[in-house]
């Protein structure tokens, strides 16, 4: 999928000297920009045909359009074997910064930290993590060797306030299944992690089921019609993203469980403060792909103006909302969705 942004981006007019910008990735070498190159993006993402991802792609477009740089986009189909290869050929076709998003952190690792800023190549990270750092919280998210992070919406601690809710709404015993994406996912690393921190401090969060999905709802529908022939008593279920809830909800309509089953999920979307209004969901959590993107796409562009970038950039760059502390997530639920805008459909 190829994307080229034309803008009218003049330049004053009059002669200046080429300038190089050496910027700081955490390398005893740092990056070098050449002033006089315009600015080249590469975004790459897990996969084109989500809806989240599909808000990756906006925010870099609309940035684009802005600032008149041209990208293009490389879509790994959840295949991290296919994202390496699009990278190496990243490399020689003259991309001087790169937006990623990864299918796999560790397996990147070097082509992010190593490869790409010893060619000179920017590096920021929207809303996936790389090198093994998913299970982690705050500045440990940012890899050395890249510009910056831009997320903090998907890391176990966000996960697992959402879980914390859901425990707290419902005491008791309960038998709980869970939705997450592929094996290997940062976020799904990140998930696990704060599912195994849930199970250990709620005994009564009793995780019955867990089934791993491709994201798509059809998939999500039919591992929960599953999930329900297997344990008729399921009280909970608790989704990684939006289009986990997407399947689910209609497969609990088709069981005549809806309302017996309370459902929540993480990425709160267009559909999820639907979903709120109607109480098909009980809780849904703040998460801004859009945003995240641009944040990283302003990184860039602040690095190759000389400017100093933060290593990591907190809440998807988004502003909190009311009742939102710094650092945290922000909880989405029917008392406050009228303050929540989502950022995907």
């Amino acid at each position: 999928m190829k994307h080229a942004a034309i803008a009218a981006f003049l330049l004053a007019a009059g002669s200046a000297s080429a300038e190089e910008i050496k910027v700081d990735v955490g390398l005893d070498k740092p990056v070098v920009i050449d002033t006089e190159q315009p600015l080249k993006l590469a975004l790459f993402i897990e996969i084109g045909t989500n809806s989240a991802v599909q808000s990756t792609i906006t925010g870099v477009e609309k940035m684009a359009a802005k600032y008149g740089f041209s990208y293009d986009v490389f879509d790994a189909r959840f295949d991290v074997a296919r994202q390496i290869n699009q990278m190496e050929t990243a490399l020689f076709n003259g991309y001087n910064a790169w937006i990623v998003v990864p299918v796999e952190g560790s397996q990147v690792c070097d082509m992010v930290t190593k490869r790409a800023p010893a060619e000179n190549v920017l590096v920021a990270h929207a809303t996936g993590t790389a090198c093994g750092r998913s299970s982690m919280e705050g500045e440990d998210l940012w890899s050395p060797g890249t510009l910056t992070y831009v997320g903090g919406n998907e890391t176990p601690g966000a996960f697992k306030a959402i879980m914390e809710k859901a425990a707290a709404d419902n005491p008791g015993r309960q038998k709980v299944g869970i939705l997450t994406g592929p094996n290997l996912h940062p976020i799904t690393v990140s998930f696990d992690k704060a599912l195994d921190e849930i199970k250990k401090e709620y005994p009564d969060f009793e995780v019955v089921a867990l089934h791993r999905t491709d994201y798509s709802p059809p998939d999500n529908q039919m591992k929960t019609q599953t999930m329900l022939q297997a344990n008729p008593d399921l009280s909970i279920m608790v989704g990684a993203y939006t289009n986990m809830s997407k399947g689910a909800v209609p497969a609990l309509e088709a069981a005549g469980k809806q309302g017996q089953v309370k459902v929540y999920e993480a990425g709160g979307t267009e559909w999820s403060v639907e979903a709120l209004k109607s109480g098909a969901i009980q809780a849904t959590t703040g998460f801004y792909r859009q945003t995240a993107a641009e944040a990283a796409a302003q990184a860039i562009l602040d690095a190759r103006a000389g400017k100093k970038v933060p290593r990591v950039i907190l809440n998807d760059g988004h502003a909190l909302i009311p009742g939102q502390e710094a650092g945290k997530v922000g909880l989405v639920t029917r008392d406050n969705v009228a303050q929540y805008t989502p950022e995907s459909p």
